[in-house]
């Protein structure tokens, strides 16, 4: 069965979305510099130990968009039945061209604006399909200089099936 889209917004965190979500959203916030993006440099991983098995990075390429999955968190790993890490998102993820989670991905690194979705869970190649189960995530930009967005920082929560 398919889902629709949900939910999608680049302005706001819904009252919907988990504590952990609310809480990196949070930590973006206090590493935010005065002017700018904050940048890979500013997140440490030591200042969110708990939400790190829900947290996933991704590089960013452009022209065209790509992106390669560069730590992903062990809650995440888990539900998928494999670690990514490494692979680019279309290797990774079944039809991920012509995803929301493709499209989300493009609007927070080329727009530098956070994304909230509620969405189908990407299905995996060749391994246990998750694409019955619904995910809230949030992909928040981090940019080196500050500009341009070179890594996607994202929490995905599973909901309950």
């Amino acid at each position: 069965m398919m889902f629709p889209e949900l939910e999608a917004d680049q302005t706001f965190l819904p009252s919907s979305y988990g504590g952990d979500i609310q809480a990196l959203m949070a930590y973006w916030h206090r590493i935010h510099p005065t002017e700018g993006l904050p940048g890979r440099q500013h997140f440490d991983p030591i200042d969110v130990p708990e939400l790190l098995p829900h947290i996933w990075l991704a590089d960013v390429f452009r022209d065209p968009w790509r992106f390669r999955l560069r730590l992903i968190g062990t809650a995440i790993v888990a539900a998928a039945g494999r670690d990514s890490t490494g692979l680019w998102c279309d290797e990774a993820f079944v039809n991920f061209e012509s995803s929301s989670a493709c499209r989300h991905l493009i609007t927070c690194a080329g727009d530098g604006v956070p994304v909230f979705c509620t969405a189908p869970a990407l299905p995996k190649p060749g391994r246990r399909n998750l694409a019955h189960r619904l995910a809230q995530r949030v992909h928040l930009p981090l940019a080196t200089d500050g500009r341009t967005t070179d890594v996607v920082l994202s929490l995905t929560r599973y909901l309950p099936a």
